[in-house]
């Protein structure tokens, strides 16, 4: 019975993980419960020696063996499995303290405190489920992403795991373990507290850093853009003088035609005048110069002022510059060369960036892999630009969607 409650102990941790960051999928279960059956049996049959140790021992084989089967990071298994058995912890030191507070006992309690603890389990499994559904969540992602998660979970591991050495000690009384419980969830608090302020602090820091990696190049823009407009007048009066001076029709329009091919490349600056925002008109003016290194004709319709919305100039730039550089890395070698953006307003800040691509490239890739980090159709070291911008828009709740039509692919961003 003993090492039936050992396996079904286990086994509900892995459940948990499956659930939080596999998104429940099943191909791999019989493989799991392979390696908790051998875990549960050498832990059976060697924890009288020392049992936290051998605990340890068989958790780290566990998830490499889960990180192997998985074809993950062994770190980033190693803190998935970790979170899952703080969760499984917290829950039996709940059940453990409920059972104590109604009927004065423990130990002697123990399938009582098990049926609870599996009660919980499931309840969690079928409630995240539904939930990481509904809300298409992805926790891998946020694991991976803050560390600071991480350091939390494995400082309470370590807390749980000098619980279980008092608590399997016997040494002290139940209400001394219920005591020390509680001191545990309080210094789980602070602790929770504190990282969450160094968090937001350190997130801070990062968006003054890439503020600041931006704005020389915004600047060289933006003064151009201004030096531009103020010529705008001079090139207008020009204009005007050669309609005075020229002595006939045909005269000044060959006056006019030569000035104007002159002017060929300021007129990409006339037309992007009237836009409201600084940012978006600089962004726009940089991609358009360079889609016409490139013979791609950029088409934009901007109906609403993006620097009203949620996002910081840093934001808008990394989300604008990295959608257009990958419309413009997928057409210029494609034989319809021409890539459209919108912008506006319907409840939601709606950018939406579309262009032309080439089938036979685009149906090796899935395009919900698009904005996975590292992902890249042009080898290794690269596909980061789409990630970031994914990391935007999850940080202010919005919504991503791809459309492929035929030839063109539109991404549509919800913010």
């Amino acid at each position: 019975m003993d090492i039936l409650m050992i396996f079904i102990e286990m086994m509900l941790v892995v459940l948990l993980y499956n659930t939080l960051f596999n998104k429940s999928n099943n191909k791999n279960l019989f493989r799991y419960s392979a390696v908790i059956a051998i875990c549960s049996i050498l832990f059976y049959n060697f924890k009288s020696i020392n049992g936290i140790l051998i605990y340890l021992i068989l958790l780290l084989f566990e998830i490499f063996a889960i990180a192997f089967i998985d074809k993950k990071d062994n770190n980033l298994v190693l803190i998935e499995i970790v979170i899952c058995v703080v969760v499984t912890f917290i829950l039996q030191n709940i059940s453990v303290t409920i059972v104590y507070l109604i009927t004065r006992k423990t130990k002697e309690l123990v399938f009582l405190h098990m049926g609870l603890f599996v009660v919980s389990i499931v309840s969690i499994m079928i409630f995240s489920k539904s939930y990481i559904k509904k809300k298409s969540l992805d926790f891998e992602d946020d694991i991976r992403d803050n560390l600071l998660i991480s350091n939390i979970f494995l400082n309470i591991f370590m807390f749980f795991m000098i619980l279980k050495v008092i608590y399997d000690s016997g040494k002290f009384s139940n209400l001394i373990v219920i005591e020390i419980i509680l001191l545990i969830f309080i210094n789980i608090f602070l602790n929770v507290s504190f990282y969450r302020t160094l968090h937001k602090n350190i997130l801070k820091d990062k968006s003054i850093e890439v503020k600041n990696a931006y704005n020389p190049l915004l600047d060289d823009i933006i003064e151009n853009i201004r030096a531009n407009e103020h010529e705008y007048k001079n090139h207008m009066n020009m204009l005007y003088s050669i309609i005075f001076v020229a002595k006939d029709i045909p005269e000044l329009k060959e006056r006019a035609s030569k000035y104007l091919g002159e002017l060929d490349h300021k007129n990409i600056l006339n037309s992007i005048l009237e836009i409201e925002s600084t940012i978006v008109k600089s962004i726009l003016y940089s991609k358009l110069v360079e889609c016409e290194q490139f013979g791609i004709k950029l088409n934009y319709s901007i109906n609403s002022n993006i620097e009203d919305s949620c996002l910081d100039d840093s934001e808008i730039t990394i989300i604008l510059s990295n959608l257009l550089n990958n419309a413009i890395e997928a057409t210029k070698n494609s034989d319809k060369k021409e890539i459209n953006i919108k912008i506006y307003k319907y409840e939601r800040i709606l950018i939406e960036v579309s262009n032309n691509i080439e089938p036979e490239k685009i149906s090796n890739f899935d395009v919900e892999d698009f904005f996975k980090k590292g992902f890249s159709s042009k080898g290794k070291g690269r596909g980061y630009g789409l990630y970031n911008v994914r990391k935007i828009v999850k940080k202010y709740k919005g919504d991503i969607r791809i459309k492929v039509e035929g030839e063109n692919l539109a991404i549509v961003l919800s913010i």
